[in-house]
């Protein structure tokens, strides 16, 4: 029990509070989601992967391995979703939204801090690397799935690739091979805005949990897309780790990675292509509210294990 109330007081109740003051401020404030957004991704984000990745001290060669891994648990996920639904016979538009939003974790947002408070600037590395994969996979491929009918795959792929997330990995991977050491001039303005990434990802996470509209309170289908993130996804990233010979303790930041809430750019996109949105909006939120809970008795379950 005091393990449980040391990680949760001291690891995800921290995040929440900052995401509540996001979702409390916004309707007040009223601040751009979009522009947020965009100062986050196209700024602050790129110079927190450089600076994290180029000054990390995990060996490279668990790069390849956590990006497979993303893949895999990624699409086994999708099926597992999309079966259910067809399963329990529910409307067959909840399929690729169900499939998504259990693979889809919030390893960027949400999981990059937890896994900074839970384990250490070390294994950055390996979020960062999930991260980037699990982008492209919902920017393409999720992307799809939403709406086969309107194409555009090549476009989504090739602005998943033209965003500076993938530059950023790249480069710090790079950097960090190479064993290169960036001048001050440019190392100190990458570290004084990569500090800002956290508790800006989380305010900014609030906040679009608060803008994103309506919500859809449907008990069964919620239970099911809970059920998968919060207890499935984990599982499976254990076992999955377990097959590939994934290190103990990479093991573990990838079950709590996989226990993170749904994450927000599937509701995002959701939105954008008018595809059960409010469902997976209530999803987002209630994951995002249990995970003070959940996350933290996953990490001690990572731990243990």
């Amino acid at each position: 029990m005091d393990l449980f109330l040391d990680i949760l007081t001291r690891v995800t109740l921290p995040i929440i509070a900052l995401a509540a003051l996001g979702y409390c401020c916004q309707p007040w404030l009223k601040l751009d989601i979009g522009t947020l957004t965009r100062l986050q991704v196209n700024i602050v984000m790129p110079a927190f992967l450089i600076h994290s990745l180029s000054a990390g001290k995990q060996p490279l060669d668990i790069v390849w391995l956590v990006a497979t891994l993303g893949v895999v648990q990624f699409m086994i996920l999708v099926a597992i979703g999309w079966s259910i639904v067809r399963i329990m016979r529910l409307r067959p538009t909840l399929g690729p939204i169900m499939g998504l939003g259990a693979a889809y974790a919030n390893v960027g947002f949400f999981g990059i801090p937890v896994t900074q408070l839970a384990f250490g600037s070390d294994y950055l590395l390996h979020q960062s690397v999930l991260t980037a994969t699990v982008t492209i996979l919902v920017c393409t491929v999720g992307v799809w799935l939403l709406s086969p009918e309107a194409g555009g795959f090549t476009r989504k792929l090739r602005s998943a690739f033209e965003s500076p997330l993938i530059p950023s990995v790249a480069a710090g991977l790079a950097l960090r091979y190479f064993d290169v050491e960036l001048p001050p001039i440019a190392s100190q303005p990458l570290q004084l805005l990569g500090s800002i990434f956290t508790p800006l990802a989380i305010y900014t996470l609030g906040a679009q949990i608060s803008a994103a509209g309506a919500l859809r309170l449907e008990p069964l289908p919620q239970a099911l897309i809970l059920f998968l993130k919060l207890a499935i996804a984990p599982v499976l990233a254990f076992f999955l780790c377990k097959a590939m010979n994934v290190p103990p303790d990479v093991t573990q930041v990838m079950m709590v990675a996989a226990a993170t809430p749904v994450g927000v750019l599937v509701t995002i996109f959701a939105a954008e292509l008018k595809a059960e949105p409010e469902f997976i909006s209530t999803a987002t939120v209630v994951t995002t509210a249990l995970s003070p809970l959940t996350v933290t008795a996953w990490i001690i379950a990572a731990r243990l294990w």
